[in-house]
Formats: C-alpha cells, structure tokens, sequence
C-alpha cells in the first residue's frame, strides 16, 4: 500500500513539474501563478502546495533537475586517447548552452530574486545542487590523473572555467545589460577559455 501512495505521489509531482514548464512556456515565468500551473497539471491547488510550498521553491527544483541532466549526469567521459583540447572545447561549449538557454535564464532570474529572502528550504537545496560533482570536474581530474594536465584544485579550476564563461555568456544577461550572445560569439568564447586555460594548466 505504502508502495502504491509513492508511486502516486511522484506521478503527481511529475506532472506539476511538466504543468509549470507549460505555464512557464505560455504565460511566463512571473506571470504563471500556482493556480495556473495546477490546472495544467490537473491537479488540485491544495497538492501542488503539497509538493512545493511556494513558485519560488517549484523553480529552483526545476533549476536543479536541468542542471543535473545537462551538466552532472552529462556524458562526456575522460578519453586518454582523444586530443584534450577537442574533449574541453566539446564540455566548455555545453556550459556555455546551458548559461545561454532563454528558459533556464527565465528561471534562474525568478529564482535569484528570491534567494535573498528564501526559507531555508530554498538555500538547502540551492546549495546542495553545487555540492555535486559535474562531468567537468570529473573530466579535469581524470585529464590530471593522465599527466595532461598540470597538478591542481580541481574545483578552484573549476571555477575559474565558468568564472569566464558567466561573465559574457550569463551575468551581463541575466541583468539585462547585453543581448544575448550568437553563436559566433559563443564559439569564440569557448575557444578563448579553453586556449587560456590549457596555456597555463597543459602538462
């Protein structure tokens, strides 16, 4: 019985997640109320509040599960046989997709205003989303464990990767000061990180 209440309470979850995508998608983020999203959902108002104690909460989860299909669960194994500029380019480039999708920018634009007066609930699970492991990490410490790469922090190289990246592909977007980049423009920044990073961490 316990196993049959489960198995109805993720289907439930499941298709508020896919309501709120729809709302998302016709009305806009800041436009979709909890009522809106709960009639796409067809379900009740009381049980989206069940599952998400507020829209704020429901986006960052969104967030979270996106984040973890494009950039922790992303298939983009270490190969010791390949070019190691080629596999970086290949995982930069995917980052610099993600950062530069219209939807996820929505989201994380709703998300960030409430950050900084979100219950705990809301920091907990933003703050557990970083706390995994990304395909990017493991890939530097694989190409480190080869000999090519030069010894370093995994997660302050990490870092300095997406430092680069977010400040012409994300930051300057989500406050509103810059368009959008083209896809020229997103290949030359991928080509730029990638040529500054391996110029100084190339074993």
């Amino acid at each position: 019985m316990a196993e049959q209440k489960k198995t109805r309470s993720v289907i439930k979850r499941e298709a508020i997640i896919t309501g709120a995508l729809a709302a998302f998608q016709q009305y806009g983020v800041a436009d979709s109320s909890m009522d809106k999203i709960a009639e796409l959902a067809q379900v009740s108002k009381r049980t989206v509040y069940n599952h998400f104690e507020s829209k704020e909460v429901l986006v960052a989860e969104i967030i979270t599960s996106e984040w973890e299909k494009r950039t922790v669960v992303y298939d983009a194994l270490y190969d010791a046989n390949k070019d190691i500029k080629s596999q970086l380019t290949a995982l930069v480039a995917n980052e610099v997709e993600l950062m530069c999708d219209s939807a996820m920018m929505e989201l994380v634009r709703v998300a960030m205003a409430h950050f900084l007066f979100a219950p705990d609930t809301l920091q907990h699970q933003m703050a557990k989303m970083f706390e995994q492991e990304t395909a990017l990490q493991r890939w530097l410490k694989l190409a480190m464990a080869d000999g090519k790469l030069k010894t370093l922090d995994v997660n302050f190289a990490h870092d300095q990767i997406k430092g680069l990246l977010k400040s012409r592909a994300f930051w300057p977007q989500l406050l509103r000061q810059q368009e959008p980049l083209t896809a020229n423009e997103k290949t030359e920044l991928v080509d730029m990180t990638v040529g500054m990073f391996l110029s100084y961490y190339q074993a």
